[in-house]
Order: structure tokens, then sequence, then C-alpha cells
């Protein structure tokens, strides 16, 4: 049966582009990459968990306005290895140094332009988001903004070199920057939160302290350790016209996305502080714990951005769609094994962060909900856009998710939420009706050909 089954993948996965092993073998890496970054977060999320459900609250509350930010310049990040997974598509090493020295730039700058404000205004921004919060939640969600804001620089820098990585397929530099970076997280968290008992505090100080030196070592693994396109330091500072707009075009819908996105999840937060902070507090942890299942599948979001954008970048559309598909059906059989294991596993999870009796019942409702629809209709909504962006039709699929957003998180989770009283539950329903509104027209959207030519246009 084994042989079967391993015949069938060879068959399946094996192109002109690549071959099974070599896919086999970049999936895995990048499941592993994915999972220990996500159980990195969830036990660093525990430690601030065990200081108080005031401190889970602050953390869970911020979380949306600092990921505004990162998710903008991640968004650069991703247009950057796009072009990147294209220039390797066509074989053009100098095409791939220049676009990495430029994504750096750009996205350091963004770093520094809105951390800067997003320190500056945070006092500001957590009074207008959150007036009926208890005042140590907002003197909690301050601190911890303004740490979480410094570390936005050296993470900037970081995240476009682990993306470039993962881009070419070399997912074993990716994995060893991800190993060392949320390593030395857990380890600081251990020690200020923990150790000196700081709290909020300690959570902020350890990204600074972790993003800091994964920024030194990622410029040092990519210029002097794996320097396979022989960068230089001069790259870095080297900009090209063309390559430039290339990543705009790719990056600015994405980022508007992300900061859209980011901008309902904060009207998210807004009707959610009408709720406990028992409440707030159990849907941080089923956030969390949650991440952890969604880990298997942001490896699939990463796997089909360098295997469709090299095929893309080859000139192969047909494959390009070819290889969506069947990365989306493998998708879901992967995540339904997934879904089981971790369930399963849950109640061992859970005592991370030794929930209240009162949340226990919430957090098993939430996790319920979201494990019946992610091996169902998450891969259709999130890794087929990813395929859809290789091929430059990133407006199409940004407008897809704010308008999904804003039915199904925003109108339907509030409704539920706060209208029908149904509590914390009624945003995790609203988010399955997101998923099923992106499944849909993402999926219609790959039937069609039109996504295939939109870069031909632009540059006609």
């Amino acid at each position: 049966m084994f042989t079967k089954a391993h015949a069938w993948l060879e068959d399946a996965f094996t192109s002109r582009q690549f071959t099974y092993k070599q896919l086999r073998s970049m999936f895995f890496t990048l499941v592993l990459d994915a999972f220990f970054i996500m159980f990195i977060n969830m036990l660093s999320v525990s430690m601030v968990s065990s200081t108080g459900e005031a401190a889970m609250a602050a953390v869970n509350m911020v979380g949306s306005v600092n990921s505004l930010v990162s998710l903008i310049f991640s968004a650069l990040a991703t247009g950057g290895s796009i072009v990147i997974a294209r220039a390797k598509g066509r074989g053009d090493e100098g095409g791939i140094r220049t676009v990495i020295g430029e994504t750096i730039c750009l996205c350091g700058a963004v770093a520094i332009v809105f951390g800067g404000m997003l320190f500056a205004l945070s006092e500001v921004l957590i009074g207008v988001l959150y007036p009926r919060a208890e005042p140590l939640l907002v003197d909690y969600s301050i601190r911890y903004m303004r740490l979480v804001c410094i570390s936005f620089i050296p993470f900037s820098v970081f995240n476009v070199i682990f993306f470039a990585f993962r881009s070419t397929g070399d997912t074993r530099s990716s994995l060893f920057l991800t190993i060392f970076i949320n390593t030395l997280h857990l380890l600081c968290s251990f020690l200020f939160i923990n150790g000196m008992h700081l709290g909020v505090t300690g959570a902020g100080m350890s990204y600074i302290v972790a993003r800091t030196a994964g920024m030194i070592v990622a410029l040092v693994w990519l210029l002097k350790v794996h320097n396979e396109y022989h960068i230089h330091l001069r790259n870095l500072f080297h900009f090209s016209k063309d390559i430039t707009a290339q990543i705009v075009q790719l990056g600015v819908p994405i980022a508007w996305e992300s900061a859209l996105f980011q901008g309902g999840m904060l009207l998210v937060q807004i009707y959610l502080a009408y709720l406990t902070t028992t409440d707030l507090a159990a849907h941080g942890v089923a956030n969390s714990v949650f991440g952890l299942f969604l880990s298997t599948g942001n490896a699939m979001t990463s796997f089909a951005t360098t295997v469709c954008g090299q095929c893309y970048g080859a000139g192969l559309y047909e494959l390009t769609r070819r290889y969506c598909r069947k990365i989306v059906a493998a998708g879901r059989v992967v995540l339904l094994v997934v879904t089981v294991v971790f369930l399963a596993a849950t109640p061992l999870l859970l005592k991370l962060y030794s929930p209240s009796e009162t949340a226990l019942p919430i957090i098993w409702t939430c996790l319920a909900i979201g494990c019946i629809g992610l091996p169902i209709i998450w891969c259709d909504g999130y890794i087929t856009p990813m395929a859809l962006r290789t091929a430059g039709d990133a407006t199409f699929s940004s407008v897809v998710s704010v308008v999904a957003l804003a039915i199904g998180r925003i109108i339907i989770g509030y409704v539920l939420t706060i209208v029908l009283g149904l509590g914390v539950p009624g945003v995790w329903i609203g988010m399955m009706c997101e998923w099923l509104i992106r499944a849909v027209l993402m999926r219609i959207r790959l039937r069609g050909d039109k996504w295939l030519h939109i870069q031909e246009v632009k540059a006609a």
C-alpha cells in the first residue's frame, strides 16, 4: 500500500520543473519550520498567561495593532519573494541578488516609519480602541506595544532574508534561521517572564533581543555562510527601477490587504472589548493553540508560493495551475490528519496555559468550530491566492480577502457575538463564514485564465 501511494505521489508531483523528491524535501522542511514557529509562540504565550488573565488579555488586545505594521512589511517581503521565485525559475542569479537587496531596504524603511508612528501614538491608540478596558489592561497594553514596536526594525530585515531563502527553495537555511530566532525568543521569554518576573515587559523585551540577534545572524548567513548567489553588501543598496516596480506591484495590494485586514481585526477587538477579561483571555488561548493547528497550513502557503512562482517564472503557466490544484488537494488530507492528531493532544496543550474553569469551555467551543472548517475549506481560501499572486493577480486576491473579512468576522461575527449574545464563539463562527466566502471565490478564479496573464498585460 505504501509503495502504491509513493508511486502515485511520484507520478502526480513530478514535472519538468520539479521532481517529487525535491518537493517532498521542501515541504517537510517547511512544515517543520512552521510547526516550530507556532509551537515556540504557543509556549511564549503560555508563559505570559501564567502571570494572570490581565496580562494574557493585554497581549491579545495589542496583537492585532502590532500585526498591522508587521504584516505590511511582511507583505512587501512576500512580493519580493514572488519576484525572487520567478527569477529562480528562469535562472536569473543577478535578478535574485538585486531583489533581495531592494526588498531589505523597502521593508526596513517601512518598519522604521510605521513602527515609530505606532510607538509615539500607542497611548492614544489604546485609549481610542479600548475605551472600556480596565486601567490595568490599558497600562499593560501600552507598555507591551512600545516594546514590540522597537523590535520591528531588526525583524523586517530578518523577515526578508527568511522569505528569500524559502522562495529559492533553500528551506534548510530558512529552517536554521527559524530555529535560532525562536529558540532565543523562548529562552528570553523564560528568563524575563518566569525568571525575572517582568510580565508583559519581559514579553516585549524578549522580542527585541531575539529579533536583533536574528537579524545579525541572518545577514551573516546570507553574506558569508550560505551565499549560493554571490550576494555582496553592495547588493543591499543597489536599486533597479524595473525590479522595484515588480515588488511594489505585487507587494502593495498585499500590504493594503494586510492593513485593511488588521483594521478589520481591530474592529473585532473593539466589540470583543465589551466582553469580560475571562472571555478575552479564553479567546487569546484558543487563538494560540489553534495557531499550532494552522502551522501546517501556513507551510502549504509558503510551499505554493515557491513552487508556483518558479513555474510561472519559467513560463509554465498551466503547470502553475496544476501544482496549485494538487497542493490544495494534498493540503486537505494533511490538515485533516493534523486536526485529528492535535485535537487529541489539546488537553495536554491547554495545561501550558492554566486556564480558569470558566474559560475552559469557551476555549473548547472555539477550537471545535475551527477544527470543523480547517480541513474542509481553509486550503481553497488561503493556498489558492498565493498561486494567483505569483502570476501578478494580487489585487483580486486582496479585494476578496477584505470583503470576506468584512462580511464574515466583522458583520456576522458582531451579530452573533454581541447582538445574539453568543460571546467569543460567535467570532469563530464568523471566521468560518469568512473562510467559506474566500474558498468559493478563489476556486472560481482559479478555473479561469485571466489570472494567468495579469503580468503579461501589465508588461504590455
